[in-house]
């Protein structure tokens, strides 16, 4: 039995060998649902047992077997080989429901069968076990040519849609087959047949283990996709329920109700002038931020200015003397965002003048330059070496938050321009806005 099993595995040891990588690697793969393995699996079986059948013909004329053995034997083998041939056109095309692509086999699997009980349709052995052909003997040829030359029919549709790579492969399986069969027919090189069926498969197994991993990693792609826009969804709802809880906060707030405070505590302070006057610019002030906050709507620029009079009204008050305000305001019938220039006037106030001794003079200009609207504001102080770390990150979040909206809202720019005389904020409107755009809006 040790002899027989030695033989064998001597008689078929590269077909083995192919067929057993082949099957390591499906193990290897088995959680990996690739199409088309049920037919690797197939054809596989298959090429084992024409090599079983190879070393079956070797073991009879060796030993002196009978003939029937042979008779058996070459059946399996002529039935097998166009089965080979039907099922990598099913595991290459994956043709479905097409029975006409059967029907040949069938008639052709009764002839073999025939044959096989003494009818030397096809093929006979004299009981010397030598060989003789039939008068069909060619027909198992024509058989596995006829899956072949089908297989290589489909090749030019390969190309035709693209994929150059499949159809490459089913050229050299073909062709590496048809050779292989010519050259066994002619007896250039013989018993090579099962071991090119075993490479064909094998090269094939590789090019579904690889389109399956591309599909994987084109899988993986789209869910990262998917999971960098759920955390975007994320990210968004989370702004939003900020966003939320800001505007509930200013609803607890109750503008109108503190407007409405401060306009009833100002009837009480008419006899006195400048109580009611700060009053009246206090509550102005107030309802200008109130109504700034999350308004994504441009106001004129006029607006803007009766805004920035009040509180500079508030702030003459506390400073007196010291501070002195110049206007060069050219045209005020452009569009800014709502709180974008008096911002800067505040800084310049609190940080430019009200922080130096001898106080000092802000000057607010409008003009041309080209067709660009500049504005700025500068002052003459020199008060920044007063400001405490706190004051300055939050001129600077203040400074930020203008030029942001200046730049998303209306394409604007904010330069800060410090010098030894004193700081100039430059807004700078490339696209501007009228008033009758706005009115026509």
């Amino acid at each position: 039995m040790l002899t027989i099993i030695c033989e064998y595995i001597s008689q078929c040891y590269i077909t083995l060998l192919l067929l057993s990588a082949l099957t390591v690697i499906l193990i290897a793969n088995r959680k990996t649902k690739i199409d088309g393995t049920q037919y690797v699996w197939a054809i596989m079986g298959l090429t084992f047992v024409v090599t079983s059948c190879e070393y079956l013909e070797y073991w009879c004329n060796t030993y002196d077997k009978p003939v029937w053995i042979l008779y058996v034997k070459t059946a399996l083998v002529y039935l097998i080989y166009p089965l080979v041939g039907l099922l990598e056109l099913y595991l290459v095309v994956q043709i479905k429901h097409k029975v006409w692509i059967v029907i040949p086999y069938a008639m052709y699997s009764v002839l073999v069968l025939i044959n096989m009980f003494g009818v030397p349709i096809i093929y006979m052995f004299y009981p010397s076990h030598s060989f003789a052909g039939g008068y069909l003997r060619i027909l198992p040829a024509v058989m596995e040519f006829f899956y072949l030359i089908l297989l290589m029919f489909y090749s030019p549709q390969f190309f035709k849609s693209g994929n150059y790579s499949k159809s490459l492969i089913v050229i050299f399986m073909v062709l590496a087959t048809i050779i292989t069969t010519l050259f066994e027919i002619g007896q250039i090189a013989v018993d090579h047949t099962d071991e090119i069926i075993a490479i064909d498969i094998l090269v094939y197994y590789f090019y579904l283990a690889a389109i399956q991993n591309t599909n994987v990693q084109a899988e993986l792609f789209e869910r990262k996709l998917e999971l960098e826009k759920a955390k975007t969804e994320l990210a968004e709802n989370r702004l939003a329920l900020e966003e939320s809880k800001t505007q509930t906060l200013m609803a607890q707030i109750q503008p109108h109700f503190i407007n409405n405070s401060l306009m009833a505590i100002r009837a009480r302070c008419f006899d006195y002038p400048e109580i009611y006057e700060s009053i009246t610019n206090f509550s102005r002030y107030l309802r200008s931020n109130f109504e700034a906050i999350g308004n994504t709507k441009l106001i004129l620029f006029e607006q803007e200015m009766d805004n920035i009079e009040a509180y500079l009204s508030l702030e003459r008050a506390n400073f007196g003397d010291r501070l002195n305000i110049e206007y060069d305001i050219d045209f005020d019938d452009f569009l800014v965002p709502a709180l974008s220039v008096q911002p800067l006037v505040e800084n310049a106030v609190r940080h430019g003048v009200g922080t130096y001794d001898e106080g000092g003079t802000v000057t607010i200009s409008v003009h041309r330059d080209g067709c660009s609207i500049i504005v700025e504001v500068c002052d003459n102080g020199i008060g920044r070496k007063d400001i405490t770390e706190q004051q300055d990150k939050r001129r600077g979040i203040g400074i930020d938050n203008v030029r942001k909206r200046l730049s998303h809202m209306m394409n604007g720019r904010l330069d800060i321009i410090s010098g030894e005389n004193g700081t100039t904020a430059r807004i700078t409107i490339t696209e501007p806005q009228v008033k009758k755009e706005s009115e026509e809006k």
